[in-house]
């Protein structure tokens, strides 16, 4: 009686999970560059059985229930959204290379950029400094034009000063989420290298968030629902463990 026990826990536990995640996501509605992510699920460990007629057949497993395997980021684009001349979207797939107060390099979709009391390229909100290719702050003054690959002129200039580091990551998926709305390089994702020749950068736009509030609303639904099947499982495999505790005494 006691596997009923824990398999609709294990059931209660992975839909809380994917609530939670699916809460952030909604939450995460308005959030410039966010992208949504949803958790996946694997069998857990399955028990080998013998028959009893044939005891040297292992070919009965006995299931666990479910567990979250791991959390998938969708990095689907999100909606184009007039900005101002700081402002930067990224068509296709790519990053803008930021620098945090601690000098560390982080990436992030989101280019809601500012110009700080210094002249320089900044992230809204944090103030983290916008890298060029060379790693380099970029200053930006009064009228700069970005071309679609990123190189920024000044007025009618036709040499650019600097370009804009987009960069991208042989498996996004391996990039470790950080606050802000920013990303950080780790073992899995691989190291950044330069994004695909054919994305575009556009002045004076923002990338909305790609969450589809439809589509979260119908996982919800369906994840409370199977969230209270496991809530009943759980009663009923307790009643049941009660009953056959009555029954010795």
């Amino acid at each position: 009686m006691m596997q009923g026990t824990y398999t609709a826990a294990l059931g209660i536990y992975s839909q809380q999970q994917r609530l939670d995640t699916i809460a952030n996501n909604i939450s995460n509605v308005n959030t410039l560059g966010f992208k949504n992510s949803r958790a996946d699920f694997k069998d857990a460990l399955y028990r080998q059985m013998q028959r009893p007629e044939d005891p040297q057949t292992l070919n009965l497993l006995k299931g666990h229930g479910t567990v979250v395997s791991g959390f998938v980021q969708s990095f689907s684009q999100g909606q184009m959204m007039d900005g101002t001349e700081t402002n930067f979207y990224i068509e296709g797939q790519g990053f803008f290379a930021v620098q945090n107060a601690a000098g560390e390099t982080l990436y992030t979709r989101d280019g809601s950029f500012v110009r700080d009391n210094d002249g320089y390229l900044v992230t809204s909100g944090t103030g983290y400094y916008v890298l060029d290719t060379n790693g380099q702050r970029i200053a930006f003054p009064a009228d700069v034009q970005c071309s679609t690959n990123g190189s920024l002129f000044i007025g009618e200039s036709e040499t650019p000063y600097t370009q804009l580091q987009v960069v991208d990551f042989p498996n996004r998926q391996g990039l470790e989420a950080v606050s802000n709305n920013m990303y950080m390089v780790s073992d899995a994702s691989g190291a950044p290298r330069a994004a695909a020749t054919d994305i575009k950068i556009h002045q004076n736009t923002l990338e909305g968030s790609n969450v589809e509030l439809a589509d979260e609303f119908s996982r919800m639904i369906r994840a409370s629902r199977i969230f209270q099947l496991c809530s009943r499982a759980l009663s009923t495999a307790d009643s049941m463990d009660q009953t056959a505790i009555n029954s010795r005494r």
